[in-house]
């Protein structure tokens, strides 16, 4: 949601698609978070691997937006057509786009599942997208994901932290270890969430890969 500075608020737009999501269940996951420009829509998901992948590719640099349960019509082998719905589509800043089909590893490898998958994806043409991946459980690496999921949690502006953050990072000539950002900034656990801001927006970045943390170092984004 976006804060107005009236102490009003503008509630997220909910994405709607065409495939009902099931709620309410006891023993299956289900879902609904924030994400987008100042937290404007909501997206609505069914496994805990659909939100961890969800986390952690709204999280790289290179992805513009995510669009989720986007349907796709294909032809089954006995010529019968039908709609398979395609748990993302990630839109990429040079203007590609990714089909994501999320499912457990369990799943992944059965051959039925296996079978039907190649030739959903065989029948993608570029006019809905230019590649097609499927991802499972096995595919979410740890350290991103942790990541995602912090600078998720920590991504609601403190505008004074966040001006005081940018102040010192502009003056960052070399690597430098968070925990010294943060006695920089001055602002105590408010510098840290300032920080992690930071690296959400990618005006700073990790110098390795590791998780977010006092004793990570980052560094000014290198444009490239």
């Amino acid at each position: 949601m976006k804060y107005l500075s009236d102490g009003g608020l503008i509630l997220p737009k909910r994405l709607r698609t065409s495939r009902v999501m099931p709620r309410g269940l006891r023993e299956h996951f289900t879902c609904q978070f924030t994400f987008g420009s100042d937290e404007g829509q909501t997206m609505k998901l069914d496994s805990h691997s659909e939100l961890c992948v969800a986390f952690v590719t709204l999280s790289k640099l290179d992805v513009v937006d995510l669009e989720n349960q986007v349907p796709f019509k294909w032809v089954r082998p006995n010529g019968k057509p039908a709609t398979h719905y395609f748990d993302f589509r990630a839109v990429m800043a040079d203007g590609r786009r990714r089909a994501i089909m999320v499912k457990s590893e369990y799943r992944r490898q059965q051959a039925t599942v296996q079978d039907e998958l190649v030739q959903i994806a065989a029948q993608v043409t570029p006019d809905f997208a230019d590649e097609v991946v499927v991802m499972t459980e096995r595919d979410v690496d740890p350290v991103e994901l942790f990541n995602a999921e912090i600078m998720h949690e920590m991504r609601r502006p403190d505008p004074e932290a966040d001006a005081a953050a940018r102040r010192v990072v502009s003056e960052l000539v070399a690597s430098v270890q968070i925990q010294d950002l943060v006695e920089a900034i001055g602002l105590g656990a408010r510098g840290f969430r300032a920080v992690v801001r930071l690296i959400r927006s990618h005006e700073l970045e990790l110098v390795m890969k590791m998780r977010i943390a006092h004793a990570a170092y980052v560094r000014r984004r290198i444009q490239k």
